[in-house]
């Protein structure tokens, strides 16, 4: 049966993952049907193209620079030290990790654009002869990416410091170690591989960015020029372009991997959880804490803005600072209106067929490879991990030139799209609970005579399935809402909710298109809550 299995998903996977990834491959060294390294050569003696690849490396890095500063900064202000709301915050700085990122691009323009109304508070208060500050380029991609990726260093970090020895800590500072020596010698190597882990991860998000550099505009990037190369069908240059991407990304992860392996720190001792600092100072105490409720307004603003915009008044708000005129006539637009109903519908079907077939996919994978020591399972994980590797524009590249004659156009292409970019969350999320599962009840039900089948099914599945859930709403949450697939693969009779968002948003109907945003903060902000309930199932 393992052996079945493992045939069966290496073939699906080659089919999905390997295949298309070869394929692109070959088209982007081919050239009037002939082998060639023409599209390369263009893409490293083209001045723009240059350009491009260029800004997209100084992206990834000024992305996880910024990302690692605030958090960084924000794991140790909230867990290392003790004042009023600190869970309530940390709750807050989870939130952008299932925000799409095409709706926080929307929000931070009517904030921060150049007719935002920060923007324009901030021009009128100070009597400013022009705008504060210029919310285009790199700088305003930047502060996107501040906002949307931070979250892995803070997550990482933030397990790190749990994990920090205290008497350790109490030993170095009874030695008579300064606060930086030991920060230095004891507490980072403690926090240097979550540090490497969410630079990763951020790297290859930032390098793969495409709803900011697309949207904001101002700065070329390789993600949006492949769209451009796609648009005017130069496939094979796109094709090159992904190439690249897909290098840069490869390249960062094999390194930070490298590292992160050279960097693995286990304490002498049993580790004695740290307590957070309790602050005394009054004055110290009122800075924490005016820190931790302008951190929350942050965090807060823009999911706030989304939500009331979604109830300005069709046709009312065009030169005010702030709009005036609020119904509810958007909502009952998309609930009464077919046309405007159905990308909303498109996504919630598409999203939870992507739940679907990535669970399908990922609850076997996920038991051959921490429940089985089967030939070929190494392989099997490569195949898995492929996607995490690859930017959301080169999946969809790699798709149209493995299946443009037999999916592109269909239905299926995007929720196919979904599932193969986002099933390594999937896998994840069900290996760590079969990780955790004891053996121990598979061996009473085999003692008692069931078949394996029985086993799974009765004594296996029920005690995993709350990482299972918990891997199905992730993908959900994170397709309902999705942006760079949508706008590779989209077509017709599939237009999700993020394309009609922009459309919208062209058209100046900003209340229709915060209402669709609104309606995927409320799906996201379900799924958080049912997430919650799962983990405390998990470590309950």
């Amino acid at each position: 049966m393992k052996r079945f299995m493992m045939i069966l998903l290496t073939g699906i996977l080659i089919g999905l993952v390997l295949y298309p990834t070869l394929n692109t491959l070959l088209v982007s060294l081919t050239d009037d049907q002939e082998l060639s390294f023409h599209h390369y050569l263009y893409l490293f003696s083209s001045e723009g193209s240059l350009e491009a690849m260029l800004n997209t490396l100084s992206l990834g890095l000024l992305t996880v620079l910024i990302c690692g500063t605030i958090g960084t900064f924000l794991a140790f202000f909230v867990h290392f030290f003790d004042f009023p709301f600190k869970h309530l915050l940390d709750k807050l700085l989870l939130l952008p990790l299932v925000i799409p990122g095409v709706i926080i691009v929307f929000a931070f323009i009517q904030l921060y654009g150049e007719s935002g109304m920060i923007t324009k508070t901030v021009e009128g208060v100070f009597q400013l002869d022009g705008i504060p500050w210029s919310f285009s380029g790199l700088s305003g991609i930047l502060m996107v990416h501040a906002y949307t990726q931070y979250i892995y260093f803070y997550m990482n970090v933030s397990v790190a410091i749990k994990q920090l020895d205290r008497s350790t800590i109490e030993a170095s500072v009874n030695l008579g170690a300064s606060v930086f020596r030991t920060f230095r010698t004891v507490i980072f190597p403690y926090i240097r591989p979550a540090l490497i882990a969410s630079a990763m991860l951020t790297f290859m998000t930032g390098i793969g960015s495409f709803a900011a550099p697309n949207i904001i505009g101002g700065y070329r990037v390789l993600t949006t020029q492949v769209l451009m190369s796609k648009a005017n069908l130069f496939m094979n240059l796109a094709a090159a372009q992904v190439m690249v991407l897909a290098l840069f990304a490869v390249t960062f992860y094999f390194l930070a991997r490298h590292y992160e392996q050279k960097s693995q720190f286990q304490g002498a001792v049993k580790a004695v959880p740290i307590k957070p600092v309790h602050i005394r100072s009054i004055p110290l105490k009122l800075i924490l804490s005016f820190t931790g409720i302008l951190t929350a307004i942050m965090i807060s603003l823009p999911i706030l803005t989304i939500i009331i915009l979604s109830f300005v008044k069709p046709g009312t708000w065009m030169i005010d600072i702030f709009p005036s005129a609020f119904s509810f006539d958007n909502y009952e637009r998309i609930f009464t209106d077919r046309r405007s109903f159905i990308p909303f519908f498109n996504s919630l079907q598409m999203a939870l067929s992507a739940a679907v077939m990535a669970t399908l996919i990922a609850l076997p994978a996920a038991y051959l490879m921490t429940r089985s020591k089967i030939k070929g399972r190494s392989f099997l994980e490569f195949l898995i991990l492929l996607p995490f590797a690859l930017p959301a524009s080169a999946v969809a590249i790699n798709l149209i030139n493995a299946y443009n004659s037999a999916l592109i156009g269909t239905w299926v292409i995007l929720p196919l799209a979904y599932t193969i970019s986002m099933l390594p969350i999937a896998v994840r999320s069900i290996a760590v609970s079969f990780g955790r599962l004891s053996e121990t009840y598979a061996q009473a039900s085999d003692n008692l005579g069931a078949k394996a089948s029985q086993t799974f099914m009765r004594v296996t599945l029920p005690l995993i399935a709350p990482g299972v859930w918990a891997g199905f709403l992730l993908i959900f949450i994170a397709s309902l809402g999705e942006y760079t697939l949508s706008a590779f693969l989209y077509n017709a009779g599939n237009r999700p909710v993020s394309i009609a968002m922009i459309s919208h948003m062209y058209h100046f109907e900003i209340g229709m298109s915060m209402a669709y945003g609104s309606l995927i903060l409320l799906g996201a902000l379900a799924g958080i809550l049912m997430l919650s309930m799962l983990q405390r199932k998990i470590h309950g």
